[in-house]
Formats: structure tokens, C-alpha cells, sequence
């Protein structure tokens, strides 16, 4: 009897202990099931690496191109020759640079 009703302590005392092991486990698993956009969450970088896609497809491509076309257009107002081949790429570059975002949206879907 005494083997058995200490065999039976040790165990309640092993449960008791796998259990406080699994608790905090459940503790998390249970909150964010409960709020389940603090498990999506955003990873630090997205905030980031979207201000410099905002910043080079908006103002830094604008301005690009702005002098882009400035500069392809003093060499066709002073006939330089292969003016016209330099404004086919400023034009095709501008509107890669200004829509880029649009581009990736349509392959990928991003």
C-alpha cells in the first residue's frame, strides 16, 4: 500500500510540473488566438522598406525624371545629335520609375 500510494504522489507531483511546463504555452496560444492581429503583426523592416518604396517611386522618380527631360530637351532644342533616341529614353524610363509600384501590383500582385 505504501509503495502504491507513493507511487501515486510522485505521479500527481510529475503532472503537476508537466503541466506548469505546458501552461505558459497555452497562456500565449490562447491570446493570440483571442487577438489574432497581435499574430499577424508586422515585422519592423515592412514600416521601413515601404517609406523607401514611397520615396523612390514618388519624389526621388519625379525629380529624376523632371531633369531627365529637361536634359533631353536643351539637346533636341540644340540639335544634338541622337536627341531623339535620348527623349524615346527618358520617356520609357519615367514611366518605369514614376509606375513602378503599378507594375509590380499587376505581376505579382504585391
Amino acid at each position: 500500500m505504501n509503495i502504491l500510494h507513493a507511487l501515486a504522489t510522485r505521479l500527481s507531483i510529475v503532472r503537476k510540473q508537466s503541466l506548469r511546463r505546458i501552461r505558459p504555452g497555452l497562456r500565449i496560444f490562447a491570446f493570440l488566438m483571442v487577438f489574432p492581429a497581435l499574430a499577424i503583426g508586422q515585422s519592423p523592416f515592412d514600416t521601413g522598406f515601404t517609406a523607401l518604396q514611397t520615396l523612390f517611386t514618388g519624389t526621388v522618380a519625379k525629380v529624376a525624371s523632371l531633369i531627365a527631360i529637361v536634359v533631353g530637351g536643351y539637346e533636341f532644342a540644340h540639335g544634338e545629335p541622337g536627341a531623339k533616341k535620348t527623349l524615346a529614353g527618358v520617356a520609357a524610363g519615367t514611366g518605369i520609375a514614376v509606375l513602378a509600384t503599378n507594375v509590380l501590383t499587376w505581376l505579382w500582385g504585391v
